[in-house]
C-alpha cells in the first residue's frame, strides 16, 4: 500500500514537472513564438526618481 501511495506521488510530481517546463518547453506553449525574458512588460519599470511623490498622511 505504500508502494503504489508513493509510486502515485512520483508520477504526480513529474506530470506537474512536465506541465511547467522543467523538462523543456511546457505543453501550453508548442507551437507558440518563443518569448524572450527581455521583451515582456518593458514599459513596466521606469527606473529613476517619481515624478509624483505620495503626499504624507498626517
Amino acid at each position: 500500500m505504500r508502494l503504489l501511495f508513493i509510486l502515485i506521488l512520483v508520477a504526480n510530481v513529474a506530470l506537474l514537472a512536465f506541465g511547467q517546463g522543467f523538462f523543456g518547453t511546457p505543453p501550453s506553449e508548442q507551437g507558440r513564438e518563443p518569448r524572450q525574458f527581455s521583451q515582456r512588460n518593458q514599459d513596466a519599470i521606469q527606473l529613476g526618481t517619481p515624478a509624483h511623490p505620495a503626499p504624507a498622511s498626517p
